[in-house]
């Protein structure tokens, strides 16, 4: 008798005897669809994709294609024999998008004889198998995704595992006007184009028309060279970006000498085949309005979700599925290219909201003196929803600056932010964060920039008190903090809320502003003990200082804003501000303190090997602009030293697809979106109606279990939906509020249960237990590693994680 773990599904298949059910775990590949089940007369298996089975003593067989197991410990007397499925060989569907989807057709036999069997596939979400007559069985695919499909045949506690290798393919000419995700991604007006997050949320002038001279389009498939003579290159996004599921399509922004197009081509293609398109574009009809240059363009976005969906799968030889894209340009009937990257997409979708400050936003106007529009601009706290194109206003309105809401801090669960007031920095109110919206409460004590419990119901205030929320009048005891620092700059809890890392500006010791700490606590006594210097800058020159920190899923090390020259406020080495020539770069660091201090080479904008490569202006704009009445213009105009221009880093508490998620404030260049200079930020010194400015939000991707002393950071992308007109920053990328038991979700850190599951309906809702009492999929509740589906699952901040990132 023999079990095994399935090298793609790694679900466990655990025979129980005749008639019994083959409960699997299928990881679904990190996706919270279960598998399809069609049942075989009772006496074959049923394999949920969600359950668990008992059982001892496992081997492998040498072909890997029957899969049993010894001492199942259920009676029923089965016997347990080997049968045959065919085909045998790994079968390849080519789906041609809007058209009907071939099948494949399965027949078991037993010693030659028909047999009926129960049939499962492990990836729902791809295809179904439906028993037929007798012996058969038929896998249909659905058509909207590619990817790497198990067919499982049960008997008796045997299983015969086949594969399905589904390719879908696609191709458009000009934007798709029927398809509705498409449409908000077309430009009809001007004044669409700069309004909230851009056409999109991404920016832009949207798709393009259809290339209708032949001629073209034949040069765009025969280009004349590959653009090198002519600069051809992608500005954005970056190669080697790493991508989550589920995000708004990016905007592809290309530079070239020639400066203009007439039409292009982008090709999509996954290295395994599941996804291949090419769609081609004249120039986006809003153009002739605007009479600027066609260099960018968006993919479609539901081009753009069908790739991603397609893409960070398993492969038949176990290879990562990565996502490729090429880009042919073409002007005055001759083409050139392609360009091309290859990306990686992590096989999880990122839920949540991203609670922000915005300062220039038109959602909100409580101060006077901008230089453009009507002389009004707001700061405030907005919020984007993952999937959104806007961002909306959660704190802060109209009138003076007593209505302004900044400096913020956000409970990782989504429960709770606190803020402070812009007409007294000593006053704060807490916002109670519901899915019916937030409501205020104005604190007694108040604390600016504090650090807020995981479940939000305490505040660490950067006097060191704790501050039970919403109501603070009453602190509670806090003990141990004061021996270390008399007061804290920017402190934070770890996700497991027994750990706070801060730096202190002030306390005993020489050098205490250079320094960061962590310490242990005890969130019942509100002891805080055991310090330890995960970074000491006390030897580093003049401005060099840490700050900003925010712990990573498995609470085990710390990113930081590691600042490297003061903005020239206050004393020689600032106080971690990010305007007037500050520079700053984010790293890590262990959070026990045995590891060095290492940059984020390549979320910063370097490479592997060291090299930049973020794009530099070739001609600087000429702009004059001012922020608290100094010239900041000219500071770094070609925005030739972005890689010391990000700031401010959190961390969303959930692991997804393998990586850990930092959200991080940037001065670097959109694109060729946003290329003014990176200190142009304030609406009173410069006119952000007509200029964007480059002080935006950006998420990386980080490996987990990545080894001390490495870089385990990828090339950021920017963050859909943030407002384009204005500066924003500090992002905090948390749980949605929780939903309740029922209601509609994607994946269980969205529901109060911890499980997201299909109902009797096959949609995906909430749950308050795991599926069949059994085992948790990636990004459900767990509280060991031993909850996981997955055996190579671990255990993070509550949710099951996969391990790493693809290899």
């Amino acid at each position: 008798m023999m079990a095994r773990f399935s090298a793609w599904s790694g679900a466990l298949v655990v025979a129980l005897g005749l008639g019994a059910t083959l409960a699997a775990c299928s990881s679904a590949q990190q996706s919270n669809t279960t598998g399809q089940t069609s049942g075989g007369g009772g006496e074959g298996g049923a394999d949920t994709g969600t359950g668990t089975g008992t059982g001892t003593g496992s081997t492998t067989d040498s072909t890997g294609e029957f899969i049993t197991t010894a001492d199942a410990g259920s009676g029923g007397g089965g016997v347990q024999q080997e049968f045959e499925v065919e085909p045998r060989d790994l079968q390849t569907i080519t789906v041609a998008a809007g058209q009907t989807s071939p099948v494949v057709t399965y027949t078991a036999t037993l010693m030659g004889a028909p047999i009926n069997v129960g049939w499962t596939v492990d990836r729902g979400e791809l295809g179904t198998v439906g028993a037929g007559p007798s012996n058969m069985a038929t896998f249909t695919p659905k058509g909207t995704t590619g990817g790497l499909v198990t067919v499982r045949a049960g008997l008796n506690g045997v299983t015969v595992q086949r594969q399905v290798l589904i390719q879908i393919t696609g191709e458009q000419n000009g934007a798709d006007a029927a398809s509705p995700a498409q449409q908000s991604q077309i430009a009809t007006d001007p004044t669409l184009l700069t309004a909230g997050g851009g056409i999109g949320g991404v920016g832009g002038e949207g798709l393009g028309a259809a290339v209708t001279d032949t001629a073209l389009l034949d040069a765009l498939a025969h280009p004349m060279s590959d653009g090198s003579a002519e600069g051809l290159t992608l500005l954005y996004p970056y190669d080697g970006t790493v991508w989550p599921r589920g995000l708004l399509a990016p905007l592809l922004m290309w530079r070239w000498d020639q400066g203009d197009a007439d039409a292009i081509q982008i090709d999509l293609r996954t290295t395994s085949g599941s996804y291949a398109w090419k769609g081609t574009f004249a120039r986006p009809e809003i153009l002739a309005t605007t009479e600027g240059p066609f260099i960018r363009h968006p993919i479609p976005q539901d081009v753009w979700a069908a790739a991603t969906s397609s893409a960070g799968g398993p492969t038949p030889d176990g290879s990562p599925d990565r996502l490729t894209v090429s880009l042919t340009v073409a002007r005055d009937g001759e083409a050139y290219g392609p360009i091309t990257q290859t990306w990686t997409v992590a096989p999880a979708r990122l839920s949540g909201i991203i609670y922000y400050n915005s300062y220039g936003t038109r959602l909100a106007e409580n101060y006077s003196g901008a230089v453009g529009g009507n002389g009004r601009f707001g700061g405030a706290v907005l919020s984007i929803h993952a999937g959104d194109t806007a961002p909306g206003l959660v704190a802060g309105g109209n009138g003076n600056d007593s209505q302004c809401r900044v400096c913020h801090s956000v409970a990782a669960d989504g429960s709770r932010l606190v803020v402070q007031h812009g007409d007294d920095y000593d006053a704060s109110s807490a916002y109670n964060l519901t899915p019916a919206g937030a409501t205020e409460h104005v604190l007694d004590i108040g604390a600016n920039f504090p650090a807020i419990y995981p479940d939000g119901s305490l505040a660490l205030s950067p006097s060191g008190q704790l501050l039970p929320l919403p109501d603070d009048s009453a602190p509670r005891p806090a003990t141990g903090l004061r021996d270390v620092a008399s007061t804290l700059g920017t402190p934070a809890f770890s996700p497991d809320g027994k750990l706070v890392v801060f730096n202190a500006t002030s306390g005993p010791g020489e050098n205490i502003r250079k320094k960061l700490f962590v310490m242990k606590f005890d969130v019942t006594s509100g002891a805080f003990s055991d310090p330890v210097v995960v970074v000491d800058d006390g030897a580093a020159p003049t401005g060099t200082r840490p700050g900003w920190p925010a712990f990573l899923p498995d609470s085990k090390a710390v990113v930081f804003h590691h600042q490297t020259r003061a903005s020239g406020e206050g004393d020689v080495d600032g106080d971690l501000k990010t305007r007037r020539g500050a520079k700053a770069h984010i790293a890590w660091v262990s959070a026990d303190g045995s590891g060095e201090v290492v940059p984020l080479d390549q979320l910063n904008g370097k490479g592997a090997s060291g090299e930049v490569y973020l794009p530099r202006l070739t001609a600087p704009v000429a702009m004059t602009c001012s922020a608290d009445g100094s010239s900041v213009g000219g500071i770094d105009a070609d925005h030739g030293d972005d890689v010391n221009l990000n700031y401010e880093p959190t961390v969303n508490p959930v692991a997804s697809g393998g990586y850990a998620w930092v959200v991080f404030t940037s001065r670097r260049m959109y694109g060729n979106e946003a290329t003014i200079p990176p200190f142009c930020s304030d609406p009173r010194g410069v006119d952000l109606v007509q200029n964007i400015t480059t002080k935006k939000l950006w998420v990386a991707a980080i490996d987990l279990n990545a080894p001390p002393g490495a870089d385990p950071s990828h090339p950021a992308f920017y963050l859909p939906a943030q407002e384009l007109l204005a500066g924003n920053a500090r992002g905090f990328w948390v749980l949605d509020p929780c939903r309740q038991e029922g209601a509609a979700c994607e994946t269980g850190d969205q529901c109060c249960g911890g499980y997201c599951q299909p109902g009797a309906d096959g949609e995906l809702t909430c749950s308050n237990t795991p599926p069949d009492a059994h085992c948790s999929q990636p990004q459900e509740r767990c509280d060991s590693a031993a909850d996981c589906c997955d055996p190579a699952n671990l255990c993070i901040n509550g949710f099951c994680a996969v391990e790493g990132p693809p290899r």
